[in-house]
């Protein structure tokens, strides 16, 4: 065998060993993807333990889990850092495959996206430990600040109550905040009384902050208020990525790796398989 010969068969060997075999992927890769051989994953990683930034990369459970999904797949994942109320709209304009920001499954949300569910959420407030505040569901809030995320489950419950439950003097004084952290840094300045953020976050930051406290039970989860489920959000109609992403999550949990990543960030509690 002449030189050139060996040459190119030494050059084709090394790329077949370097690139991940068809039959190596779980899940085929879906068509139309914003970038090809990308899934490109919007958040706002501003909430630990799910999407946050570490030593200036992405880090956080939602993190590792689309990033297991997109090894799934044979994907190379990309993730773009954006403002919360920016994911909706961005998600509309083609700038992501998905979306994924600890973002509640709800009726209104599902008339306008498709959802891949990942875990079981729930909703808690936290408070400071001085305070002495304590409170058995969002009905004993009526005449407290709250901080809080706009557009959020949270912020729903809280303008649910203002209107059906606290008198017209006893209204919540509600605050909106670009993220839950924002909304803690409110709580610990006193510019609050109460932040109401996901059980995932209020478990961390009370664990990390030991002025705060846990101000409630996890809220959902009682008949009136199921607990909600988390999901990944697509683009309506998008199929073909939703059929890919959802059995790229089976595989993960069948293959044990989505226990793996809940474990790791002491999220067992909210494993999606488990009933709401």
């Amino acid at each position: 065998m002449n030189k050139l010969a060996a040459g190119i068969l030494f050059c084709l060997a090394a790329s077949l060993a370097a690139a991940p075999a068809l039959a190596d992927c779980a899940v085929k890769a879906p068509p139309g993807l914003v970038t090809p051989g990308s899934l490109t994953v919007g958040s706002n990683m501003s909430t630990p333990p799910q999407m946050f930034i570490d030593a200036g990369q992405p880090a956080g459970f939602e993190i590792d889990l689309s990033r297991a999904l997109a090894q799934t797949m044979c994907l190379k994942p990309q993730f773009v850092n954006i403002a919360f109320g920016g994911l909706f709209p961005g998600l509309g304009a083609r700038k992501f495959d998905y979306i994924t920001s600890g973002l509640g499954i709800t009726p209104q949300r599902e008339q306008v996206f498709d959802f891949v569910p990942y875990l079981v959420g729930g909703i808690q407030l936290v408070v400071r430990k001085d305070s002495g505040l304590h409170f058995k569901d969002e009905n004993g809030l009526c005449g407290h600040s709250v901080a809080t995320i706009s557009g959020t489950t949270q912020a729903r419950a809280i303008e649910r109550v203002n209107q059906m439950v606290c008198k017209p003097n006893q209204k919540i004084d509600l605050k909106y905040f670009p993220s839950f952290n924002d909304a803690v840094i409110q709580l610990r300045k006193k510019s609050s009384d109460v932040a109401f953020v996901d059980w995932a976050f209020a478990s961390y930051v009370t664990n990390l902050m030991p002025e705060l406290a846990i101000g409630s039970p996890i809220i959902s989860g009682r008949p009136e208020v199921p607990r909600n489920k988390l999901g990944m959000a697509l683009r309506k109609g998008d199929k073909p990525l939703a059929d890919a992403v959802t059995a790229a999550m089976h595989e993960l949990e069948k293959n044990g790796e989505y226990a793996k990543i809940l474990d790791k960030w002491h999220l067992r509690n909210g494993d999606i398989r488990k009933p709401a």
